[in-house]
């Protein structure tokens, strides 16, 4: 149904109606077939292209279409609204006066649509109960309306007629916007983000559109926004709450992030793929009488969706190539197939071929077992690797997964939203405890990732340091993780025994409260025997970590710098106070075990996890899964030494050959690389992939990660990329048909005025 259609009902005269009474008013975007998305473009405060927008995040809805077409549309003088009139008439209507008319109607019960012609989205408005009855989701609900001569006032107002006084909602300044397209536009542009829990920002560049931070609320608490304007000299409030419609999940893959996966029996078959793929890249191009960049983006994406389907996942070998432009898909073919030309690999014995490009294409070849079949591990990094703006990007890939950590929880605790995405945030000003949250926070989003939507399964898991306690809350084993948010921002344990005023040192070293201690650690390359050869001399250091070709050293500065001089060794200082891992923290291991003593899942949910062996550093066998055995083993690892090079060893003698890091960035990761080139003891081949990475987006991170799972053979399914890529491409075949009717339509008046 067109917005540009002429309603029966005689044109509305002003109306002085300000108040929602006691009823909320659903809101549905609803797409403008009639609308051209190109003329959308160049409209009102930004794109509005479909692979760039949260607008395409907006599902399509044939309920709110049926809706739509019975709803009365509002008969709006648009070239009053927006100054453009010759004539006086309507020019005492107003944005406000349009609103008004609209609530007027719907406290009638009718249903009402609102829209702009030069826009593409249409509001649906309607009585809440109107919409719960034919069972259509809202993408919010208006729920107040105040004005004033102060703005105070008016947002006052309007909260306290939305039963709101209480909340502090987001402001939405739109007092700079005149005309009535604008201030229709900031609107629909404020559902979106009530849809996409994307937080609305001043700055709206094109990385804030595609970036957009989440928009963390209070645990269990809706997100509420005031729409303010001015009209007649007056100050005007709409209150707006979010309603039950989530936006859809935007598609991982795009038309500048492309991702093959080929599959064959043999090396000669995956030859002819990549042959293939290559060839039909070049086709696309081809076609195009244009640039490169002009690329008909529906034909790119319809070879990937279909390239995606077809993809064997029993097939004996698999690749995987990704790139940001069919150009550089091609070359990352082209430089696989003269790696294949130039190896043994067509011999009649294959030797072991690992092929990785930073685009992160990737190709194993292998005559063993590949790594990912039986051996695949979780591996969950300590504290401290959580970084400013992490994972900023998943919760438009992932929302349904958000929301569902909302109903269980609080994770703007989880995730330390006040510290983590705070402006100008420096994970340096964070306490102990709070790092530890934010990094178990981290892990257990990134497991429900890969568990939950590429149904990736370890075989086993194990953690670095404190990582082991985000294995068990990550992996389903415990029963309610998220209670433990509050009592470590509480517990001694973190705020004054290992960190803080450091209790536990002072009672080990005899100290009085008003004694000062200066603690830190280094990072420095040595051997433990370097280290062990003098630590008596040193009675307040403590080898705390060994790690690869390295070691953590914790203590006292003053005697670490000494004890670093002596051996000639060059320390890297952490700055962080914490003496875990210290005979310090022996002195609370009880206290700790408690801590972690937390109630299991029932035997049902732990059926699940029934397949992992879970490791710790304090045992050499898989630690039994009961509440006593888990408390026990992380306060063994908290509290002695960490051996992190005999965990990754013993984990491999288990079984584990491919480790991935759940995380944030890739602690762990060089690591487990530089352990397994350097141990003596296991031969066995390993290798080591992080799903997220410090300074690169998490969409490339996470393909990366996938990518190399494919070509290890690790069972993974691809569901979640297929149905974004088919989602994205019917976005995308609507957008191109509209341009092509909006160039259709352009082209016989250019050709008038040039005539």
């Amino acid at each position: 149904m067109s917005n540009q259609s002429t309603s029966v009902m005689s044109k509305p005269e002003p109306t002085k109606v300000a108040s929602v009474k006691s009823m909320r008013i659903a809101l549905k975007l609803i797409a403008n077939d009639a609308a051209s998305l190109a003329q959308a473009a160049n409209g009102a405060n930004g794109s509005l292209h479909a692979n760039n927008n949260a607008f395409a995040a907006i599902k399509p809805c044939s309920l709110a279409e049926t809706l739509g077409a019975t709803a009365i549309p509002l008969e709006i003088d648009v070239s009053s609204l927006d100054g453009t009139s010759t004539t006086a008439t309507n020019l005492n209507m107003s944005f406000r006066d349009y609103l008004a008319q609209a609530i007027e109607r719907i406290e009638q019960q009718q249903t009402v649509l609102l829209s702009h012609p030069a826009l593409p989205y249409r509001l649906l408005m309607m009585p809440a109960i109107v919409a719960a009855k034919h069972r259509c989701h809202p993408h919010a609900y208006l729920t107040g309306m105040g004005e004033g001569h102060e703005l105070s006032d008016a947002v006052q107002q309007a909260l306290t007629q939305a039963k709101r006084a209480h909340v502090s909602p987001t402001q939405i300044d739109a007092t700079h916007c005149t005309s009535y397209k604008d201030k229709f536009f900031e609107l629909i542009q404020l559902i979106g983000h009530l849809a996409t829990r994307s937080l609305p920002t001043e700055n709206n560049s094109e990385n804030n559109r595609t970036n957009k931070q989440y928009w963390f609320s209070e645990m269990h608490q809706s997100r509420v926004a005031s729409f303010n304007f001015i009209e007649a000299e007056m100050q005007h409030a709409v209150v707006f709450v979010q309603g039950t419609e989530l936006a859809q999940a935007s598609s991982l893959l795009d038309n500048t992030r492309l991702f093959f996966p080929i599959s064959a029996s043999t090396v000669s078959g995956i030859q002819q793929q990549l042959t293939q793929l290559q060839s039909q890249l070049n086709a696309i191009i081809n076609t195009n009488t244009s640039a490169a960049i002009n690329v008909n983006h529906s034909t790119l994406l319809a070879l990937m969706l279909n390239n995606l389907n077809q993809f064997d996942h029993q097939a004996g070998k698999a690749a995987v190539i990704m790139g940001n432009s069919i150009e550089t898909a091609c070359s990352e073919i082209e430089t696989m197939l003269a790696m294949l030309s130039t190896s043994d690999t067509l011999a009649s014995s294959p030797s072991e071929v690992e092929y990785k490009t930073p685009s992160g294409s990737c190709l194993i070849l292998t005559a063993n077992e590949p790594l990912g079949t039986n051996g695949l591990c979780f591996v969950y990094p300590g504290v401290g690797t959580v970084y400013p703006q992490m994972f900023s990007q998943l919760p438009r890939f992932f929302p349904d997964l958000y929301a569902q950590l909302e109903r269980d929880g609080d994770v703007k605790a989880m995730l330390q939203a006040d510290s983590i995405y705070a402006d100008n945030a420096k994970v340096t000003d964070m306490s102990l405890g709070e790092l530890a949250i934010a990094g178990v926070g981290a892990s257990y989003i990134l497991t429900k990732v890969l568990s939950e939507y590429f149904n990736v399964k370890p075989n086993f898991a194990m953690g670095y340091s404190m990582g082991e306690a985000a294995m068990w809350a990550s992996l389903g084993i415990w029963k309610q993780p998220h209670s433990m948010i509050e009592a470590t921002q509480t517990s001694t344990i973190f705020t004054t025994d290992i960190s803080g005023r450091l209790d536990c040192v002072r009672q080990a070293w005899q100290l009085n409260q008003s004694d000062d201690i200066v603690w830190n650690s280094f990072v420095v390359r040595a051997t433990p025997a370097d280290i062990e050869a003098v630590l008596t001399q040193y009675p307040r250091c403590y080898l705390a970590i060994i790690q690869g070709d390295t070691c953590v050293l914790a203590g006292c500065e003053a005697s670490c710098k000494a004890l670093l001089k002596q051996i000639g060794k060059r320390g890297i200082a952490a700055n962080r106070v914490t003496a875990m891992h210290t005979a310090p923290a022996m002195l609370i291991h009880r206290e700790v075990a408690q801590f972690y003593q937390q109630a299991l899942h029932h035997n049902e949910q732990l059926e699940q996890t029934a397949q992992i062996k879970f490791i710790s550093a304090a045992s050499s066998q898989p630690i039994n899964v009961s509440s006593l055995d888990i408390a026990t083993s992380i306060a063994d690892t908290f509290c002695q030494p960490l051996n992190f090079t005999e965990l990754v060893n013993n984990a491999r003698k288990l079984g584990a050959k491919l480790f991935v890091e759940i995380g944030a960035d890739r602690q762990t990761t060089t690591l487990i690389d530089k352990i397994a080139r350097t141990s003596p003891t296991v031969s066995e081949p390993c290798q080591a992939i992080a799903v997220n990475a410090k300074g690169g987006d998490d969409q490339t991170a996470l393909l990366k990660c996938i990518a190399q799972l494919i070509s290890h053979k690790a069972p993974v399914s691809l569901t979640c990329l297929t149905q974004g890529l088919a989602n994205l491409l019917a976005s995308t075949l609507k957008f191109e048909v509209n341009n092509l009717q909006a160039d259709a339509t352009l082209a016989p008046q250019l050709e008038g005025e040039q005539s």
